[in-house]
């Protein structure tokens, strides 16, 4: 994950502090809950890419006889396999 969750509990505290106070929001619930609910989409938005990066591996490992020769570049094929994914799913990562 390209963030640590510390600085995403604490963007998602500034987003919904600043949306409450630019009047752009108005919560009913405690502002602690919206935070939480906010960080918790942010988190599962970011591990989109790590849970891919996992399945790119998980590809790769039928290939290991031919990257182990070197006749697989893995870093290629890896970026290959991957976008390939992302474009197949319209992921945004």
């Amino acid at each position: 994950m390209k963030l640590a969750k510390e600085r995403v509990a604490s963007l998602s505290k500034i987003l919904v502090e600043t949306l409450l106070k630019e009047g752009l929001i108005a919560s009913s619930s405690k502002k602690e809950l919206l935070i939480g609910k906010i960080e918790s989409v942010i988190l599962d938005d970011l591990q989109v890419e790590d849970r891919l990066n996992a399945e790119v591996r998980e590809i790769l490992k039928g290939y290991e006889k031919e990257i182990d020769q070197g006749n697989v570049d893995y870093q290629k094929m890896f970026q290959m396999i991957k976008k390939q994914l992302i474009k197949e799913r319209n992921l945004v990562v």
